[in-house]
């Protein structure tokens, strides 16, 4: 068993998701200290440094990666540069933890998971909600019966920013747009509560689908261009789960913002709605039990469920606060349960699945 008391991270990418969500998060945490930061330009690492108290800056992840002090490199920026940036934290042997999705396509999960394996580090993908204490309390309260049988899973999704707010995008979000960049709708607003239903309850065995575009013509809020897009904004998934229960869930690119998830028994409903008005997987989530009879109960999250995280106000980092608690006992050599490369590799399979199913209208079986 390794006995680090604590590992040493580097942030590849502090100005955006690492800033707002990672630094935050491995400041809750006594198993971490942030070493280092990567940024495209000097003044932009330097800056980003500075603004958090960090001692080193870099503009190379591999430079970074072979520093002795840097024990985990955590991989924040945008998806398409996942693949070329978490081989080279791979290369120099360190611990990784990538951002969801884990890469543009199902191949490059594939081979970063081979990687990784080769190089016999641990590692862990950012399917935040998996940490979150509220999504472990429900998978507990479904394993034990609270609800019976599950018969059904619910959920609607309205996310009217992402990434387009009545056709507009701005500049910082326009790679969204493309397909191809592995980052829209389908892989990240859908995604993220299709894996948590896949925990909470049971895997996928089939699923049939629905994808649209439904602004093919966006208008760039800077500067107005017009541009296309081919990249889902509308995702419709029904699906069988390997318990049996049916799901149905729809995740629109319009109306209010918010979300509704029921898991549905024979002696009962769990009903998850949002705590805090974010996106699901960043949401502390409010939960209610409601019985067959009507009866409901507003469930707490027993305090046991988030106890390694410290002093963490609700925002983009306290889910991923509590994956990377759960990686600090996986790191030094304890059991824990995390979504690691190789569930990330399974989702990738289930929205190539859903893709299938949308392009050919035929029911796709998930393996």
């Amino acid at each position: 068993m390794n006995t680090k008391k604590v590992w040493g991270a580097g942030i590849v990418g502090a100005g955006g998701w690492g800033g707002q969500a990672h630094i935050p998060a491995l400041a809750a945490i006594e198993a971490y200290e942030v070493k280092a930061v990567t940024g495209t330009r000097v003044e932009s690492a330097q800056a980003a440094a500075e603004q958090y108290g960090i001692a080193s800056y870099y503009t190379s992840t591999s430079e970074m990666a072979e520093q002795p002090e840097i024990d985990v490199v955590a991989v924040t920026v945008k998806v398409p540069e996942h693949d070329r940036l978490l081989r080279e934290a791979l290369e120099a042997g360190k611990h990784v933890y990538s951002e969801w999705p884990l890469a543009r396509n199902t191949a490059e999960a594939q081979a970063l998971l081979e990687l990784a394996e080769e190089r016999g580090v641990k590692h862990v993908a950012g399917l935040q909600a998996r940490g979150n204490p509220a999504v472990r309390y429900i998978r507990d309260l479904v394993t034990e019966g609270a609800v019976g049988h599950v018969l059904a899973v619910n959920a609607v999704v309205t996310l009217p920013v992402f990434p387009t707010s009545n056709g507009i995008v701005d500049l910082a979000h326009v790679y969204l747009l493309d397909e191809a960049n592995g980052a829209d709708q389908l892989t990240i607003g859908a995604a993220h509560v299709l894996d948590a239903i896949e925990y909470m309850v049971a895997p996928f065995v089939e699923v049939s689908g629905r994808l649209d575009t439904q602004y093919p013509e966006v208008n760039i809020l800077e500067t107005g261009q017009r541009v296309t897009a081919d990249a889902p904004d509308h995702v419709l998934v029904h699906g069988r789960l390997a318990q049996n229960a049916i799901v149905s869930a729809q995740f629109v690119n319009a109306g209010a913002p918010g979300f509704t998830l029921r898991i549905i028994g024979t002696v009962g409903e769990l009903l998850i709605t949002p705590r805090d008005g974010l996106m699901f997987q960043m949401d502390r989530l409010t939960l209610q039990l409601v019985r067959a009879f009507g009866e409901t109960e507003l469930l707490e999250t027993p305090a046991a469920y988030a106890s390694q995280v410290r002093n963490l106000f609700p925002g983009p980092g306290y889910n991923v606060a509590h994956l990377y608690a759960l990686f600090a006992q996986r790191l030094a050599g304890e059991e824990a349960e995390l979504p690691d490369f190789s569930q990330a590799v399974r989702l990738h399979r289930l929205l190539d699945a859903i893709r299938a199913a949308s392009a050919s209208g035929v029911r796709q079986e998930v393996g």
